[in-house]
């Protein structure tokens, strides 16, 4: 299914007669719409001052990931993997404690 892309305008025009009614759910059964689109198109729109509006500025912008958040992750990598191998080596502890304590036993 395709997404249907609409006109700057069109928002506009549909979120000003929610507004200018109080009610954005009935403005988008009238058009067809899902309502929830409406109320966000509404919550972009009450963001950003309407006439100097485009486009392409309602998009959100992409995360761009700094060194900063490079590092972090880096960090938080290394800690993990040591943590495994933490993990790895009681699990393989137990196992051989298990097995000794069933050759004894048995």
């Amino acid at each position: 299914m395709k997404k249907k892309q609409y006109d700057l305008n069109f928002k506009k025009m549909v979120v000003a007669k929610g507004k200018e009614i109080g009610n954005m759910t009935v403005i988008s059964r009238q058009h067809e719409l899902d309502p929830k689109m409406v109320l966000r198109w509404a919550r972009e729109l009450n963001r950003k001052d309407l006439d100097t509006l485009d486009d392409s500025s309602i998009k959100q912008a992409k995360f761009v990931p700094t060194s900063e958040d490079y590092a972090e992750l880096v960090k938080e990598n290394e800690k993990l993997k040591k943590l495994f191998a933490e993990q790895a080596l009681e699990r393989d502890i137990l196992k051989d404690l298990l097995k000794k304590r069933t050759r004894t036993c048995g």
